[in-house]
C-alpha cells in the first residue's frame, strides 16, 4: 500500500518508510490538503499505529520473559517502561498482555501486526480467551478473523462473548482475578479502572445507584459526576465503618491532610502547598474545603526545603462540637438539601485560615456537593446561628 501525496510516495508497510512518512510530514499543512487526501491519510496513519502497537506488544513480551529491567532495580516490566519511555504503566501492562496473548493466538498476532485486523480487534479476540479452552479458542479464530477483517465489530464483540461464556459454562473459573488500576493522566487527574466480573459489578453497580443523587432542576452536575460523587461517598461510608467513629451508626469520614508550610509562606501570607498521601499537589479551591472539617498535620520546612518542625494531627472539628453540630442542622443546611447528616461536612462560613473560629455559630453541615459549591471562586455564605444564606457569584440569595 503506498500513499502518495502531492510528489511523496510512501509505503506504509516498509519501517524505513513509516519513518520517511514521520519525517516528511512533520512540515506538512493538513489545512492545504483535499478533504480526501486527509481522509486517506488520517486512516492510513491509524493502520500504520496499529501494526506498531502490535510489533510493541511482542517486543514487551518478550522483555517481559526475559526480566528485562530487573537489571536496573525496576520492580516490573510495566514500571521499567513507565521510566524508560514515559508509558503510564497500566498502559504497559495492557501491552505485555496484548503480547502474551499473542503468543497464545499467533494468527491473532500475524494478522494484527501485518495491518489486516485492527488494535481494538485483536484485543477483542484476546479478550475472549479462557482458562483451559485455548485449543477450541484456537479453532474458530480464523471465523472471529474474518469478522475482524470485514470491520463488523459488534458481530466480533458477540461472537467472543458468546464463546467466553459457553467456556466458562463449562465449570472453568468464570474469570480471571479482578483488578483495579489508579493511574494518573498527563493533566494530574487521577482514573480508577476496574475490571469485575459479573457478580462483583453487580454489587458495585447496586451500591453506585443506592448513593447515586436523583437529577433533579436545580442540580446541573452531569451524570458521570453524579456517579462520581456517589462513589467518593461509598470509601467514606466505608472508611467510616471501618474506623468505628461513630457508635450510633456510619458518619462521613473525614479527609487527612499534610499542610506543608514552606519558608516564603512564613513571610508573604500565602497558602502553603498541600500534597494528599497519594494524589501529590491539591487545587487551593479544594485545600480550603478540606479544611473546613479534617485531621491535619503540620510541616514547616526551611529554607532549603528541609522539614523543621512536624506537628502531631488534630482535628478540625472536635467530635463533641460535631455532634452538637449534627443535632442542631439535621443534615445539609443549604437551601433545599436534604442530604442526611452522615454525607455531610462541616464547613466554616468564616474560614479559620481567616481567622474563623471553629465554635458552632460559625459551623453549618454541608453534604459533598454543596459544600464544593460554597467554595467556589465568587460564593459566599452568611450564618446567623439559625439561618444560612448564600450567594452566588451575582449576588443573588440563593433560595
Amino acid at each position: 500500500m503506498a500513499a502518495v501525496l502531492d510528489d511523496l510516495t510512501i509505503d506504509f508497510f516498509d519501517p524505513d518508510g513509516l519513518s520517511a512518512a514521520a519525517d516528511a510530514l512533520l512540515d506538512a499543512d493538513p489545512t492545504e490538503w483535499s478533504d480526501a487526501v486527509l481522509a486517506a491519510e488520517i486512516v492510513r496513519r491509524r493502520s500504520a499505529i496499529d501494526r506498531l502497537e502490535a510489533q510493541f506488544a511482542q517486543l514487551t513480551w518478550a522483555a517481559h520473559q526475559r526480566g528485562i529491567g530487573a537489571a536496573d532495580g525496576s520492580p516490573s516490566t510495566a514500571a521499567w517502561l513507565r521510566r524508560r519511555t514515559g508509558m503510564r504503566e497500566g498502559d504497559a501492562r495492557a501491552a505485555i498482555e496484548a503480547g502474551e496473548a499473542g503468543d497464545a493466538l499467533p494468527r491473532t498476532a500475524s494478522a494484527w501486526r501485518d495491518g489486516a485486523i485492527s488494535t481494538g480487534a485483536a484485543r477483542t479476540i484476546f479478550g475472549a480467551r479462557v482458562t483451559g479452552h485455548a485449543p477450541k479458542l484456537r479453532a474458530i479464530e480464523p471465523l472471529l478473523l474474518d469478522m475482524a477483517r470485514e470491520g463488523v465489530t459488534r458481530e466480533l464483540q458477540r461472537a467472543c462473548g458468546h464463546f467466553r461464556a459457553c467456556a466458562q459454562a463449562e465449570g472453568t473459573e468464570p474469570r480471571d482475578h479482578d483488578g483495579v488500576t489508579v493511574s494518573q493522566t498527563y493533566g494530574g487527574r487521577t482514573v480508577l479502572n476496574a475490571d469485575l466480573s459479573s457478580t462483583a459489578a453487580e454489587i458495585v453497580t447496586t451500591a453506585l445507584h443506592a448513593l447515586t443523587d436523583p437529577p433533579t432542576d436545580d442540580d446541573r452536575r452531569t451524570a458521570a459526576r453524579r456517579r462520581a460523587d456517589a462513589l467518593v461517598r461509598m470509601a467514606e461510608l466505608a472508611l467510616a465503618q471501618l474506623h468505628g467513629r461513630d457508635p450510633d451508626g456510619p458518619v462521613r469520614a473525614r479527609a487527612a491532610c499534610t499542610v506543608v508550610i514552606d519558608w516564603p509562606t512564613l513571610h508573604n501570607g500565602e497558602l502553603g502547598r498541600m500534597d494528599g498521601e497519594f494524589t501529590g499537589a491539591l487545587h487551593r479551591s479544594d485545600v480550603e474545603r478540606l479544611l473546613c472539617d479534617c485531621s491535619v498535620a503540620r510541616v514547616v520546612t526551611g529554607p532549603k526545603g528541609m522539614p523543621i518542625d512536624v506537628s502531631p494531627n488534630r482535628r478540625t472539628i472536635p467530635t463533641g462540637l460535631r455532634r452538637a453540630l449534627a443535632v442542631r442542622d439535621q443534615g445539609c443546611r443549604y437551601p433545599g438539601c436534604r442530604k442526611p447528616t452522615g454525607w455531610c461536612d462541616a464547613h466554616h462560613v468564616i474560614h479559620w485560615r481567616h481567622g474563623g473560629q471553629t465554635i458552632l455559630i460559625n459551623l453549618v453541615l454541608l453534604c459533598d456537593h454543596h459544600h464544593h459549591v460554597v467554595h467556589q471562586r465568587g460564593w459566599s455564605a452568611t450564618f446567623d446561628g439559625t439561618t444560612l444564606r448564600v450567594y452566588n457569584p451575582d449576588g443573588v440569595q440563593v433560595q
